[in-house]
């Protein structure tokens, strides 16, 4: 039975100039075969390197939470705006009419008010 992983590895050690071992010697005659693992040197990263990513993490968090901010908070903006189109579009405002028992006024565009006229009282006071 012919192993062609095995005969592929056979040729890399014979190129690489080590001497191939006998592939019928029991593995307690060959001795351990070494890991790649151990082979491998395991050191943990450069101090400054641990803080470029730590502040890049940071940076990045600042910047996605200061967009899903805004983002919220313009859809709150549009969606409170909304409702108060709505109500600016009924034709008086509750901030132009008085209580009952206090004489109606009208409002000019300059800002300065008057009592209202019969005319325009009894619209007013239909309206309440």
């Amino acid at each position: 039975m012919a192993d062609e992983f095995f005969d592929d590895e056979q040729e890399l050690m014979e190129a690489a100039g080590a001497a191939p071992q006998d592939p019928a010697a029991s593995p307690a005659q060959r001795g351990p075969a070494p890991s790649r693992e151990a082979a491998r040197e395991t050191s943990a990263p450069p101090f400054w390197m641990v803080v470029a990513i730590a502040a890049i993490a940071l940076l990045l968090g600042m910047v996605i939470g200061y967009l899903i901010g805004t983002s919220t908070a313009l859809n709150a903006l549009g969606s409170s705006g909304g409702a108060a189109t709505q109500q600016s579009s009924d034709a008086i405002d509750s901030s132009e009419v008085l209580p009952e028992g206090h004489p109606q006024l009208d409002i000019n565009e300059d800002g300065t008010a008057s009592v209202a006229t019969g005319d325009g009282a009894s619209s007013a006071g239909s309206a309440q």
